[in-house]
């Protein structure tokens, strides 16, 4: 643990310097958790950030609502708010604009409950919006394992050519392939207990990742009913002018 830190601390130790100053603008996104229902059926979060295109920097927000049941967004697509225009909107207006679009589901479903952390990797530095130059050194430093959750790399299906960003998928046929992956719940000694995802197709949404890893757990107790799990995956891939940083929250109930 001690080396990791140090290992961590050594490659971050300049974009620390950066974060206690202003907040840099750039293609990653940060994330806002938005919480539970009051029967844990629903689970909703905010990511948020700025296109790193010199030719955009707009500001742009998406809200996923998810059914915890079945692990997918209300309405098949989150409310997604993003310009064309360069510096339009700004980031301020967009998430003003995707609360807005978002607030009648959210008052339907009742998400306000704000569950709670189980566990963080605080290098994952998730409620900041990282330079695009300086995600490379968070993708780095970023787990797999967290709070017996691990997310596994796998190759699966894919209708984009994403040959190109496959040096860190396991061994296997690439042909037609991306990079996806596998989110399971472990038993404290590390045993496989119930896969919560897993990729049989890669959607063209995600660009190609170039790796996945974790950056948060939370967790949602009902009144009578089975606990509720939310974890938030972190995505990578290569951006217009660096790489990207995306949030998926995989949600399911706990056994």
């Amino acid at each position: 643990m001690i080396q990791r830190t140090l290992f961590i601390l050594s490659i971050l130790g300049p974009l620390l310097a950066v974060f206690a100053g202003a907040a840099q603008a750039g293609d990653a996104a940060a994330r806002r958790i938005i919480g539970f229902s009051p029967d844990g059926a629903h689970f909703a979060f905010e990511q948020y950030g700025v296109l790193d295109g010199k030719d955009t920097q707009s500001g742009w927000s998406e809200i996923a609502i998810i059914d915890t049941q079945t692990d997918e967004i209300v309405d098949g697509k989150p409310i997604l708010v993003v310009g064309e225009g360069k510096g339009e909107p700004s980031l301020r207006q967009a998430r003003a604009q995707a609360a807005s679009k978002a607030a009648p589901l959210l008052a339907k479903y009742s998400v306000r409950w704000p569950g709670k952390r189980t566990d963080a990797d605080r290098f994952t530095l998730p409620d900041t919006m990282i330079a695009a130059k300086d995600i490379g050194a968070v993708e780095t430093a970023s787990e797999r394992l967290l709070n017996h959750f691990q997310v596994e790399q796998i190759l699966a299906d894919s209708a984009k050519d994403c040959a190109a960003s496959l040096d860190s998928a396991p061994p296997g046929d690439r042909k037609g392939k991306a990079l996806g992956f596998r989110l399971t719940l472990e038993t404290p000694d590390g045993a496989p207990l119930k896969v919560l995802h897993e990729d049989k197709s890669v959607p063209e949404a995600r660009d190609c990742p170039t790796s996945y890893s974790l950056s948060e757990a939370y967790e949602f107790r009902p009144q009578g009913k089975p606990a509720v799990a939310a974890v938030l995956v972190q995505r990578f891939s290569q951006g217009h002018e660096g790489r990207d940083r995306r949030f998926i929250a995989v949600t399911g109930q706990m056994p």
